[in-house]
Formats: structure tokens, C-alpha cells, sequence
């Protein structure tokens, strides 16, 4: 709901950004053009960029291992692991339940 929120008033400052520039006061208008691209692409990127948690690492043979690194998750409150894919350089956050099989 939120990200919709940004998105539509993104797409609003580049739409007044744009008519501004065309109409005259082109400072406001290029103003207004370079807020909106850079919210807009910042909430675009934000989606690509951040996974969720994966589920858990695959068994023994998994190419996955632990970086020893752990936090807590704000959004969950539950201890996260960071594996790390030595052939990709490809990171994951495991939360410790999932991977331990629920029980702690």
C-alpha cells in the first residue's frame, strides 16, 4: 500500500516536473523531474534489490555455508543466518528456526 503510495507520487512529481519545464519556470520543473526519477527508481530498485529470507539450506550437500554471521530480523524478530554461495558470491539470510527445524 505504502510503495503504491510512493510510486503514484513519484510518477505526479514528474508529470508536474515535466508540464513545468514545458510551461516555463524550467528550474522547478527540472527540480521536480529529478525528485521523481530518483524516488521512482529508488522504490523500484529497493523491490529488486531486498529478498525476503530464504527458506532453509538445502542438505549436506549443499554448496551453501555459514559465514558465522547472525542478527535479528526487525520485521520478524527472529535470528537470521547468512550463508554464503562460494561459486556465485550469492548471500542468503536463513532464519535459525527454518534451519534448525523449527525448534531452537
Amino acid at each position: 500500500m505504502l510503495r503504491s503510495a510512493v510510486i503514484v507520487g513519484s510518477l505526479i512529481f514528474l508529470i508536474a516536473g515535466a508540464a513545468l519545464t514545458l510551461a516555463g519556470p524550467r528550474a522547478a520543473g527540472l527540480y521536480l523531474l529529478g525528485v521523481g526519477a530518483a524516488v521512482l527508481a529508488g522504490t523500484l530498485f529497493e523491490r529488486w534489490r531486498y529478498r525476503p529470507s530464504a527458506g532453509p539450506a538445502a542438505g549436506p550437500a549443499s554448496h551453501w555455508q555459514s559465514t558465522g554471521e547472525r542478527f535479528e530480523d526487525p520485521a520478524t524478530g527472529k535470528t537470521v543466518e547468512v550463508l554464503f554461495d562460494p561459486a556465485t558470491g550469492e548471500r542468503r539470510y536463513v532464519s535459525e528456526e527454518s534451519r534448525s527445524g523449527g525448534v531452537k
